[in-house]
């Protein structure tokens, strides 16, 4: 499916219970894009995060400046798809 730039989305965990613990905005799907050199692969989002709902809820990718989505705020992180609820 197919959704565009910017549009609202909700940041599901992706470990524990599925709850929202972040909100953001939609890049891109393209398993080519990269986030932080890294590819984004297959069933992946590409997304930006605004707010936090569970500041210690661990990232999908963790990098050596980022290991908690409350770390991401104002970045750009990828997550797996099937995670991310796009409005």
């Amino acid at each position: 499916m197919n959704h565009a730039f910017g549009s609202k989305c909700k940041i599901l965990d992706w470990i524990w219970s599925g709850e929202i613990i972040a909100e953001g905005y939609f890049i891109s799907s393209d398993p080519k894009d990269e986030v932080h050199h890294v590819p984004l692969g297959p069933n992946a989002m590409k997304v930006g995060i605004d707010l936090v709902r569970k500041n210690d809820a661990f990232l999908w990718r963790p990098s050596t400046i980022m290991s908690t989505i409350e770390d991401a705020v104002g970045s750009i992180i990828a997550w797996p798809a099937d995670k991310v609820i796009i409005r």
